[in-house]
């Protein structure tokens, strides 16, 4: 059976990812990785306003469906080997929104240049080296570069955003965005556009997570 508490939350986090305009029509994952360590997982092909909790499929860490009737996402390989290198990672957002997709066609990296980006990626985006959708290949490659940090752009593709809970990942990915659109749009003001420092981006990220997050959660 799926688990309707997480189901409820991915069907939640469709809207949101559509609200926020990341995604283009049925382009575009989530996943929350469940207690058993099992994942939970969109479908390949239903568009987000047609999705139901029947659509959503169960697969375990090998990337073998269990439970559902669709087709697990064509990225469900990426879910995998996230989940399998980031124990602190609950949950995944990948989408092809606008900025992060021209950022995907034309940078090697995104420099964080607010303090709201490094407070919640915790440090620059980088740039995978292109690897066919859906593969092993790009799998690795997004791991890779991903790192630490909480968003990587897949070049000539998009972006993935990862976080503890998937409130997180969302927010991650439209902070992902937001890192693309100012910095694309400041590389049309100066050529060096002012970027947060190594240092004050971990401050910044470790007050993040000491105080304003743990007052997010104690107010909820």
């Amino acid at each position: 059976m799926t688990k309707l508490k997480e189901s409820i939350q991915i069907l939640q986090a469709c809207e949101d990812i559509k609200e926020f305009n990341l995604v283009f029509g049925t382009w575009g994952n989530i996943s929350v990785l469940l207690e058993d360590n099992n994942i939970l997982i969109t479908p390949s092909g239903i568009p987000y306003d047609d999705m139901r909790e029947e659509d959503l499929v169960i697969c375990d860490m090998n990337g073998n469906v269990l439970h559902g009737n669709q087709k697990p996402s064509s990225e469900l390989k990426m879910h995998v080997s996230i989940y399998k290198k980031r124990a602190d990672v609950k949950a995944i957002v990948h989408t092809h929104s606008l900025y992060s997709s021209i950022a995907s066609a034309t940078l090697k990296e995104i420099p964080l240049l607010t303090e709201d980006l490094a407070m919640a990626l915790g440090g620059p985006i980088k740039v995978t080296n292109y690897q066919t959708a859906g593969t092993k290949e790009l799998a690795d490659e997004v791991v890779e570069k991903l790192g630490s940090v909480n968003a990587v752009v897949l070049s000539n593709h998009g972006q993935t955003s990862v976080g503890p809970t998937l409130e997180d990942a969302v927010l991650s990915a439209v902070m992902c965005e937001k890192a693309c659109m100012l910095y694309v749009k400041s590389l049309e003001i100066s050529k060096s556009p002012r970027v947060l420092s190594e240092e004050e981006i971990h401050k910044m990220r470790d007050a993040y997570t000491t105080s304003y997050r743990k007052l997010r959660e104690y107010r909820e």
